[in-house]
């Protein structure tokens, strides 16, 4: 079982031995895991997975069960399970997701509610923990009922939608069957579909960037900010984009053939998961969508919704939790979207559709605040330059890592070693010697950085 793990993620932590006098050490899991989708802590497991073994497994199983009772608000469901491997014995303890969020770790009468990030328990900041909250109590965002009356707004772009696509009108008891009234008072999900639509973080804002980066206002072609109904906002945010992409043609026996920049349904995909799962808690952040010569990038404020890490490529059906589910369903019933969990693999395999290359050209990236989706453009082709004036010239592992680069610019260090059999150490050499000659960049941080090819080798 340990064997087959290879390191800490947000599933599973490892403990090598029980913290009884700093208890926070490991509490902070325990309320972390129950906050969010369940995970198990190993004690008698080092950092690397191996199995060190605990004597007097009785004393510790007594002592795990009284701390957490005492120190977790409300108490969690958790299962302990003694384990025992080359001979050595060792706790597995199964924390499930909890109904009652938020739990608490309590201590000296402070309280402080978890949440996994990654392979880390952090202190949930106010926008999480509200969601909590909600959740605790068998809320969403979008169900909560607003102070404002049905009989102030008007709904003509949804009801002139839902016509047009389910051909059914949209009367007051859809209103309350939906989710967006109860019939005098809108809920969040009803204010965010109205016409003059006045949640301020609802927002998209659009950049054409005229290059590859962020460099300076003078490089903004065209930008929007779109406000207002979210339908309204989606719609108009697929006509920037098809207003600031290209599509290219060329005759091949006698019919003309499109190549556009990108796959407008991937697009609109993205923006719909953007709209329908980001984090309306979340104040002063938009979803952003900038579109660059190489790539187009959509931004939306809240991670993942299970607060599980995502993989850089997704090509398969993943386990789909709603955050918004009032606006999630709405947006199924118009036909935007599916409720099977196969969004992001549709928006990657859609798009390789356009490369035809066999590589990936669609990348994901998730934190405790933002999302982030990045699809390369097929048409840009990188202007190729050869350094041979420096007499320089690229090994097999140095090849392979600006390959994996270009392949991936979301992959860390740690990936490449294992893809290449390599050590981290020799990675990192490498990595520094490609970006000292300015063939690679890194942008952004360590943990929420990615690479850039500046330029390639002939």
């Amino acid at each position: 079982m340990i064997n087959e793990m290879i390191a800490e993620c947000s599933d599973y932590d490892f403990k090598e031995i029980l913290e009884v006098k700093r208890p926070q050490s490991w509490l902070k899991t325990v309320s972390a895991f129950a906050n969010g989708t369940g995970g198990t802590l190993f004690f008698g497991v080092d950092d690397t997975g191996a199995v060190v073994g605990l004597d007097d497994i009785k004393s510790h199983i007594g002592k795990i069960t009284d701390m957490i009772q005492a120190k977790i608000e409300p108490n969690p469901v958790f299962h302990i399970i003694p384990c025992k491997e080359n001979n050595l014995t060792f706790l597995k303890v199964d924390i499930l997701s909890g109904q009652f969020t938020p739990y608490y770790y309590y201590s000296d009468g402070n309280r402080i509610a978890y949440y996994r990030l990654g392979d880390e328990s952090i202190q949930a900041p106010s926008y999480i923990l509200n969601e909590l909250i909600l959740r605790g109590s068998g809320q969403t965002y979008d169900s909560v009922l607003t102070q404002e009356l049905s009989s102030d707004y008007s709904f003509s772009y949804l009801k002139s939608k839902y016509l047009n696509t389910v051909n059914l009108r949209f009367n007051s008891e859809d209103f309350v069957s939906f989710g967006l009234s109860d019939g005098k008072n809108l809920s969040r999900a009803g204010l965010l579909l109205a016409d003059t639509n006045r949640v301020r973080q609802s927002r998209i804002f659009c950049t054409r960037w005229n290059g590859v980066d962020k460099l300076s206002e003078e490089t903004v072609i065209n930008d929007a900010e779109i406000s207002g109904c979210l339908l309204i906002q989606l719609d108009r945010a697929i006509d920037f984009f098809k207003a600031n992409t290209n599509i290219k043609w060329h005759k091949e026996r006698g019919e003309t053939v499109y190549n556009p920049d990108y796959d407008e349904g991937a697009v609109k995909e993205a923006l719909v998961n953007a709209i329908i799962h980001r984090d309306y808690n979340v104040l002063g952040a938009e979803v952003v969508l900038n579109i660059y010569d190489d790539r187009l990038e959509i931004t939306s404020p809240g991670g993942m919704c299970s607060g599980k890490e995502i993989p850089s490529v997704v090509d398969k059906v993943m386990e789909s939790i709603r955050r918004n589910p009032i606006i999630a369903d709405l947006f199924h019933r118009l036909h935007l979207m599916n409720r099977r969990g196969s969004g992001l693999a549709n928006i990657t395999n859609r798009t390789n559709k356009l490369f035809d290359d066999g590589d990936n050209h669609v990348f994901y990236r998730s934190d405790n605040e933002f999302f982030v989706v990045k699809i390369e453009n097929a048409n840009y082709s990188v202007n190729v330059e050869t350094i041979n004036d420096r007499n320089e010239t690229l090994n097999r592992n140095e090849a392979a890592v600006l390959k994996l680069i270009k392949k991936n610019s979301f992959i860390t260090q740690n990936e490449m070693a294992n893809a290449l059999s390599l050590s981290r150490s020799t990675v990192i050499r490498i990595t520094n010697k490609l970006t000292r000659n300015g063939i690679i960049q890194r942008v952004g941080a360590n943990k929420n950085g990615y690479w850039k090819v500046i330029r390639m080798y002939l």
